[in-house]
């Protein structure tokens, strides 16, 4: 599966392994959860960046709080698939708390053309990165 970090540790953006053990968790909190922690680790880019090195695929980012959650520029990538089925299943693995966006980063011919294939179609010429 094509996730780029481990989800289930503070390596994804957050500075602490209480990270999402609370129900209070956002924002404000000092769990050291991702939603805090991901800006200060390097971890967030320009989703147009991201864009460009991943065409025809599907994107997972997780938006920082410093962002416009409906317009973000900048974003932290987290997965990233020709198989819809694997960016989802990606994204059960992100804390409770995190405003997530996911999408076909491609022509709407391209998407016809997966959504043709059926449930988990791959684009034609589309690699998948791992």
């Amino acid at each position: 599966m094509p996730i780029m970090i481990n989800l289930t540790s503070a390596e994804h953006g957050g500075t602490s392994l209480s990270c999402g053990t609370h129900g209070d968790c956002g924002v404000n909190c000092d769990c050291g959860c991702p939603y805090t922690g991901m800006e200060e680790k390097g971890r967030v880019e320009l989703i147009a960046d991201v864009e460009r090195r991943y065409p025809n695929e599907w994107l997972v980012f997780v938006i920082p709080p410093s962002e416009d959650d409906f317009a973000p520029e900048r974003g932290m990538l987290v997965a990233h698939s020709a198989d819809d089925a694997e960016v989802f299943e990606a994204i059960t693995r992100i804390t409770h708390n995190q405003v997530v966006h996911v999408y076909f980063n491609g022509t709407m011919e391209a998407y016809q053309e997966w959504m043709s294939e059926g449930e988990g179609g791959k684009v034609e010429g589309v690699t998948r990165c791992t």
